[in-house]
């Protein structure tokens, strides 16, 4: 492993250890900072965030609205402006 990539696990490690406001403040800097517009730096944080939060529910849109409190209508609508495709669940699971 290079120097570079090192520093970068050292960073990432670090950046794990703060608080998810410390965090969004680092990532809200560098968007800031960025060429992107206010709405696409919104969506693409919404879609991320949308995403592992379906994944840590298995797409289970029901249980992921009860644990996040919001309507599962409101999930189903957020994911199909954001174009987030639903995985198929499997039958053997």
């Amino acid at each position: 492993m290079s120097a570079s990539e090192k520093k970068i696990v050292e960073l990432a490690e670090q950046f794990k250890d703060l608080t998810i406001k410390k965090q969004m403040k680092i990532l809200a800097h560098k968007a800031a900072h960025s060429k992107l517009y206010f709405k696409e730096i919104l969506e693409e944080f919404e879609k991320t965030l949308l995403q592992s939060i379906l994944e840590k529910h298995n797409y289970n849109k029901l249980r992921m609205s009860m644990d996040i409190k919001l309507h599962r209508n409101t999930i189903a609508k957020k994911m199909e402006k954001l174009k987030i495709k639903e995985k198929k669940k499997s039958k053997y699971k």
